[in-house]
């Protein structure tokens, strides 16, 4: 058997662990394949304990998807070493690491229809903003932004940002709102959250000057489950995956 495991961030206090549980249950209510949601913050539902409890149950097999955006310290640092750690102790498991959900070609879809769903009448001096979480220290997620915006079939200008890191809007978006009579600004962000709510915060803060619209984040859209579920397949859980760290690059 092989055991399908779905890695949210989570939180170690309050109930947004249990929401987002009921959320992710929601949405793949219909889905054949079994899982286990487990949690990198989370005092009983981390990925240890999740893990632990299945092997003990006789499961060494074990396919991981992280449900992140795009490829930081989550990603690259934390979910491999809790995993090493396991296998450490458990030698007998196997398993593998998917790619985040940011990278699949469905995601560009979701984004598009984001954008196209803004009613601006006004067609010209239109721009779009794209603000991810973002990293100091692990910039793979800024390229990968950067990167999946290219895919995007706009004809408006795309800006690339992030909440933290080189690249944050609070550098300017301010700037960029005297440059367009419209910004769109797109979070991608897995859920309208703590972070989503934080974005929109310091933005009140800044001295926008003309229109900005904001679209919904990812918000487990339907395209989010077909995802998932592609992520799923494209690991064969027959040996488990060894992730290094990538270069540092200037963004």
């Amino acid at each position: 058997m092989v055991a399908n495991i779905l890695v949210a961030h989570g939180m170690r206090k309050g109930d947004q662990n249990k929401a987002l549980g009921e959320f992710i249950d929601s949405l793949l209510q219909d889905e054949t394949y079994a899982y286990e949601l487990a949690f990198i913050e989370s005092e009983e539902k981390s990925v240890e304990n999740t893990i632990i409890n299945l092997i003990e149950k006789g499961e060494t097999q074990f396919k991981v998807v992280p449900l992140l955006i795009f490829s930081a310290m989550h990603y690259i640092v934390d979910i491999p070493e809790m995993l090493r750690n396991i296998k450490q102790a458990h030698p007998n498991i196997t398993y593998e690491i998917s790619a985040p959900l940011g990278t699949h070609p469905y995601m560009v879809d979701l984004v598009e229809q984001r954008i196209n769903d803004v009613d601006i009448k006004e067609e010209s001096d239109v721009a779009v903003v794209l603000i991810a979480h973002g990293s100091f220290s692990y910039t793979k997620a800024h390229d990968e932004l950067k990167e999946f915006s290219t895919k995007l079939k706009q004809d408006k200008p795309i800006y690339c940002r992030t909440l933290y890191g080189d690249i944050t809007f609070k550098n300017d978006l301010n700037q960029l709102s005297r440059q367009y009579r419209h910004l769109i600004v797109v979070p991608m962000f897995l859920y309208d959250g703590r972070l989503v709510n934080k974005v929109k915060g310091l933005i009140s803060e800044m001295d926008i000057a003309n229109e900005l619209h904001m679209t919904p984040s990812i918000n487990f859209d339907p395209i989010l489950k077909s995802i998932i579920r592609e992520r799923l397949k494209e690991l064969t859980a027959v040996s488990y995956t060894h992730l290094t760290l990538p270069t540092n690059r200037e963004v």
